[in-house]
């Protein structure tokens, strides 16, 4: 008598395919920047790889939260576009839903393009816990590792209201002093050891925001030296 093979569940093949995928190395340079980083390329290659010998589709979709352009003190204007993705995991027997936002800005057309790239890239990084060869638990400083404290411990991640005031602060300084936001973001991703600000803690988050605070005041305080009405500051941006 034969035996009846059983399906695998969708949640035992995503399990597999995370077990294959490993470490992705940090193959992309800014130069500007001056750090490392996993490509888009290298993400989804790592992953592709993964779920189609396990008999898995991915399905993106995206929705725009927010859009608007800002001019830099040079007077050069940017793009800015927030968008939620949710991605649909199916083996075309069961399926699972997971969303990830992302964030884009470009002097051109790219800014959506790049919103949705950073939603899908995440996503996958979280969805299957890909790191990179070259972390190392203990070759740091602990005080970084906050982040990843268990809630038990008494971490408690920061509320909706100051993850939207960190992404606009950081908009705005962008607008104020080109590309210095999206450094500040790398710096905070760096330091507390975490893919996305959403991770932050609240503690952390407050420090943030105080920081970049400070940075919005100054750049408005430079600004207004040169024109005769300064640009927002952190503080009033969210009385609109």
């Amino acid at each position: 008598m034969s035996e009846e093979v059983k399906e695998r569940t969708l949640a035992a093949k995503l399990a597999e395919a995370m077990a294959t995928i490993g470490p992705v190395n940090k193959d992309g340079k800014n130069s500007f920047q001056n750090y490392q980083f996993q490509s888009e390329a290298a993400i989804k290659t790592a992953v592709k790889k993964a779920i189609s010998a396990v008999g898995i589709v991915i399905i993106p979709e995206y929705e725009v939260i927010k859009q608007d352009d800002k001019k830099s003190e040079k007077g050069k204007m940017s793009h800015f576009v927030d968008v939620m993705g949710t991605f649909t995991i199916t083996d075309g027997i069961d399926s699972i839903t997971g969303s990830m936002p992302g964030s884009g800005q470009d002097t051109g057309d790219k800014a959506m393009q790049k919103a949705c790239t950073s939603a899908q890239k995440y996503f996958y990084k979280q969805l299957f816990n890909i790191t990179d060869q070259d972390e190392d638990p203990d070759g740091d400083n602990s005080e970084p590792m906050k982040a990843t404290q268990p809630k038990e411990q008494g971490y408690s991640l920061a509320n909706a209201r100051q993850i939207a005031m960190i992404n606009e602060g950081l908009n705005l300084m962008n607008a104020s002093k080109n590309n210095s936001g999206n450094a500040a973001r790398n710096y905070y991703l760096k330091q507390y050891r975490i893919d996305n600000v959403n991770q932050l803690s609240k503690e952390q988050a407050e420090a943030v925001i105080g920081v970049i605070n400070e940075k919005i005041s100054e750049y408005s305080n430079q600004e207004a030296n040169r024109q005769a009405s300064p640009q927002a500051t952190f503080d009033n941006a969210f009385d609109q």
